[in-house]
C-alpha cells in the first residue's frame, strides 16, 4: 500500500477487551459463546458502540483470545483482531439518482488519504430501452452501454471491471470498455438515458492503528 509517498505495509491490528460489568469471572461457558460469535474462520464487518467512530467499519477477522485482569475485574477476556488492510472504512454511502432522459448533478467525497481514488459499484435499473451512459466530469470518464431493455438491471464493479446484467446477456460488445472512480472533491456527473442508478462505495478512514 502506497499513498503520497508513505508505505502502510501492516495491516492494522487492534485488541477489544470484555469483561462483566459486575465483575465477576467470565466462566467457560461465557468464554465459548464469545469465541463462537468473535472468531470466524472469515472476516467480517465490525463496528464498535462509541459516539466518535459510529461511522467506522473494520473489515477484520479475529485471530487470537486470551484471558486477563482488568484492574479490579477478574477473569476478563481480550481479542486481538487483524483487518486486512492497514485501515478502516465507512458505512456504505448509497446514492441514489433517476433520469428522464438527461440528468446533472455533484457528487462530493472527502477522503482521509491524499489522491485517493474511489471505484464505486453501480447498479443501473433502466426504464426504456435505450442506449445509457454515466459520465464523471470533473475526470473525464465515460460508461456507455447499448442495447438496454425495459426492466434489465445492470450491476457493475468498478473496482474489479466486471458488469452482470439480470438478462444474462454478454455485455462486452454493448460496453464501451471504460469504468467511473470517483475523486475528492466535487465530482460532476451526467447521466443520458432513461434509468435509475444507485453508487455505492465506502471510503478508507485513518482510525486506530
Amino acid at each position: 500500500f502506497d499513498f503520497h509517498y508513505i508505505d502502510y505495509n501492516e495491516p492494522l491490528k487492534f485488541d477489544i477487551i470484555i469483561y462483566n460489568q459486575d465483575g465477576t469471572w467470565i466462566d467457560a461457558y461465557k468464554e465459548r459463546q464469545l469465541k463462537k460469535w468473535l472468531l470466524k474462520n472469515k472476516p467480517s464487518w465490525l463496528q464498535v458502540d462509541q459516539d466518535d467512530i459510529s461511522d467506522v467499519m473494520y473489515w477484520a477477522i479475529g485471530v487470537s483470545s486470551e484471558m486477563i485482569d482488568i484492574g479490579a475485574y477478574s477473569g476478563g477476556m481480550k481479542i486481538t483482531f487483524q483487518c486486512l488492510e492497514p485501515w478502516a472504512w465507512s458505512k456504505l454511502k448509497k446514492k441514489k439518482y433517476t433520469s428522464g432522459g438527461s440528468l446533472n448533478f455533484n457528487l462530493k467525497s472527502v477522503v482521509d488519504f491524499d489522491d485517493y481514488i474511489i471505484y464505486p459499484q453501480i447498479k443501473i435499473s433502466v426504464n426504456s430501452g435505450t442506449t445509457i451512459s454515466i459520465k464523471n466530469n470533473t475526470t473525464n470518464e465515460l460508461l456507455s452501454i447499448s442495447d438496454c431493455t425495459v426492466g434489465e438491471i445492470i450491476e457493475i464493479d468498478c473496482g474489479k471491471d466486471k458488469l452482470k446484467s439480470s438478462t444474462s446477456r454478454i455485455l462486452l460488445s454493448s460496453w464501451n470498455k471504460q469504468m467511473l472512480s470517483i475523486v475528492e472533491g466535487i465530482n460532476s456527473f451526467t447521466l443520458t438515458g432513461n434509468f435509475s442508478v444507485d453508487i455505492m462505495y465506502r471510503l478508507p478512514i485513518r482510525v486506530g492503528g
